[in-house]
């Protein structure tokens, strides 16, 4: 009995120390809820001072002032301190445990005294804020029952007022978006499960529906490509494509921590926004509109939206928001009056648009009349579902539009291709009939044009001959080629003339007739002489020949030739003298050598004529030759004077060109003799 006041004495003195070990502030962590926020600022010691003694687990926080309003006035313009003490019921002692974070600065997290965790980055003037928060925090346990505390050194960011830049604008959106500062006790084993489970299940969905949407908007581009008429295909494009990166961007934002590629990726997405107004005005308005001009407005403002997020962010986001409004409004009223007006491609293609309108205006106002976000309610997972078969049948519904045409295409052609082979086959029998006359009338016809071409050929060869009896055959071929000639300047060239002797007594005396015969049968033979030793005929004068050797090609032994064409000249009058016992013409022959000009006179009637000294001095080497006799120059006796035998004739007087040597050919020398 004595022992029970000791005893009663020892209950009251332990309940004593209990009572000051476990203050009223301390929190105890029964249970861990996964929806409980543990905002309780009377829980919460802060001040406004910067002291590393202040982590330490025994240091003494009794006359900081609790967590409230003040506490953000203090952490506005430089670094704070808050502490909270906890302790842990035993069911919950070494179970993995993290901090959920939520925050617009950054901190530093301790525990009793030890860095557990932090978050940015605490700067001299402002902290560097490269993350908010984390995925996954640094889990921790605790081993007994005791009073702990977390100790946070935190440094808030100040307001952001710049509404003109776009980086501004979004950075300071982000930031009002966190709380100034929040934790809340998890189990880490269930908060790690469910955001992997959580971050899968968003990948797969919107990875596979951005890789669906932009598949879709390659093969719609390069269709556009091959067919740049169907604009429809290009806008349908655009708008897959905008889709597929908006998912993209999406994933990438619920996965981004690092605020700069947040922030990238929130702009990206407002650009797809634009784009995929720009492209469903267009879409639709290719399809199914009626006025040019809607569709030009529609665009133009599109246009005036990518600038202005450029430009003017604040004009950007008053106008954005309309101009997606009035896309969607433009769209469901041009499809369902298509519909209206019972076109089949409208029914088609409306269904998939018209419920995926349908799907994200109500979802956009249950999201604004429960004020959350659109997001978050994106991954909940009867509205993913629900928007993802949604978002599906869009693109189904636009498959079936190309399939209808396809199929339309596909029967046109072959009602086509059937009517062709009707047609083929009626006229099968005709066009057999027509091969049969017309095979006939191809012998008839070849057999004309063979008759024809001959006829053609034979008075060509007709006119050819007849030119080449005008013309030296290479001005000829000149001629018929280029329809002119061009006057030509031959240096070496030798020229003779002949002409009969008793020509004008013969003709009183055996008459016109006879005489015209004489000289026919006595030129016909010249020209034979000339074609033998390759002189070219010029011309007749009367009873005068006139021929030259060395053009139109050049010949190196052009006197030489002449020589032997005039001897054979001679040989010829002889013999038909002799045959004629006496009765016949003589002849005299000039020959000269040097250079002169030849050419075509005249347009009608035209000739070949040579012109020169040459010429005149041959002419004069004639009228002083005698009958029977060659008479030749002193140039001519020079080229030719080993060949022959001749008669020196001394300086002869000659009309017009005063005394020059001239020289009888009397015959070839012996060794030179066939």
């Amino acid at each position: 009995m004595a022992l029970l006041p000791l005893f009663a004495f020892c209950m009251l003195t332990n309940l004593l120390a209990q009572k000051q070990v476990q203050p009223e502030t301390v929190l105890l962590i029964q249970n861990l809820k996964e929806k409980e926020e543990m905002e309780l600022d009377s829980l919460w010691k802060t001040i406004d001072q910067d002291d590393p003694q202040f982590k330490a687990l025994d240091y003494d926080d009794s006359a900081w002032a609790p967590r409230g309003s003040a506490v953000t006035k203090l952490n506005e313009n430089g670094v704070a301190w808050l502490r909270l003490s906890f302790r842990l019921t035993p069911d919950l002692l070494k179970m993995p445990l993290c901090l959920d974070i939520a925050q617009n600065g950054a901190s530093e997290i301790y525990l009793d005294g030890v860095l557990l965790d932090s978050v940015g980055v605490i700067g001299a003037g402002e902290p560097a804020l490269n993350v908010l928060s984390k995925r996954f925090p640094k889990s921790f346990s605790v081993a007994d029952t005791g009073i702990h505390v977390i100790a946070v050194r935190y440094q808030s960011h100040p307001v952001v007022n710049t509404i003109n830049d776009m980086d501004g604008s979004f950075r300071a959106g982000l930031l009002s978006s966190y709380k100034t500062f929040n934790i809340n006790f998890r189990d880490a084993n269930a908060y790690y499960a469910k955001g992997i489970a959580k971050n899968a299940q968003l990948t797969t969905i919107l990875m596979s529906l951005g890789g669906i949407f932009c598949a879709l908007a390659v093969v719609h581009l390069l269709l556009f490509c091959f067919y740049y008429k169907g604009w429809y295909n290009l806008y349908f494009g655009i708008y897959n494509l905008s889709i597929g990166l908006f998912c993209i961007f999406i994933f990438k934002i619920q996965n981004s921590y690092e605020i700069d590629l947040y922030l990238f990726y929130v702009k990206a997405s407002v650009f797809t926004l634009i784009l995929f107004s720009v492209s469903l005005t267009g879409f639709t308005n290719t399809l199914f509109g009626r006025s040019r001009i809607r569709r030009i407005i529609m665009l133009g403002i599109g246009a005036l939206c990518f600038a202005s997020a450029l430009i003017s962010p604040l004009i950007m986001v008053l106008l954005l928001p309309f101009y997606l409004i009035t896309v969607l409004v433009e769209s469901f009223y041009i499809i369902v009056r298509a519909m209206l007006r019972r076109e089949r491609p409208a029914f088609i293609v409306g269904g998939g648009i018209l419920a995926c309108f349908a799907y994200i205006v109500i979802l956009f106002l249950v999201s604004f009349l429960s004020k959350s976000n659109p997001i978050n309610n994106f991954i909940d997972s009867n509205n993913r579902n629900a928007l993802l078969i949604i978002l599906i049948t869009f693109p189904l519904s636009i498959s079936g539009y190309l399939a209808y045409q396809f199929g339309r295409t596909n029967t046109s052609l072959q009602l086509q291709l059937a009517e062709v082979k009707r047609l083929s086959a009626k006229t099968l029998e005709q066009e057999h009939e027509k091969q049969h006359i017309l095979q006939n009338q191809n012998v008839l016809l070849e057999e004309q044009v063979r008759t024809r071409t001959e006829d053609l050929q034979l008075e060509k060869q007709k006119s050819d001959e007849l030119l080449l009896n005008i013309l030296p055959q290479e001005i000829a071929e000149e001629l018929k080629e280029r329809g002119e000639t061009q006057t030509r300047y031959h240096e070496e060239v030798t020229v003779i003339f002949t002409d009969f002797v008793n020509f004008t007594e013969n003709s009183e005396r055996w008459g016109a007739e006879r005489m015209i015969a004489e000289l026919h049968e006595d030129f016909t033979a010249f020209d034979q002489i000339m074609e033998k030793h390759g002189l070219e005929k010029i011309k007749t004068i009367g009873d005068a020949y006139l021929a030259v050797c060395g053009l139109p090609l050049k010949t190196n032994n052009h006197a030489h030739q002449t020589v032997l064409a005039a001897l054979d000249i001679l040989q010829y009058v002889r013999e038909k003298a002799q045959r004629n016992e006496g009765n016949a013409l003589d002849i005299r022959i000039g020959i000269h050598s040097g250079s002169l000009v030849a050419g075509i006179v005249g347009v009608k009637k035209f000739a070949y004529d040579i012109w020169g000294d040459t010429v005149n001095t041959a002419a004069r080497l004639e009228q002083n030759s005698l009958p029977g006799k060659i008479n030749i120059s002193e140039s001519t006796y020079q080229l030719v004077k080993d060949y022959y035998i001749f008669e020196d004739r001394g300086l002869v007087e000659a009309k017009g060109k005063g005394e020059i040597p001239m020289y009888f050919v009397k015959s070839t020398k012996e060794k030179y003799q066939a």
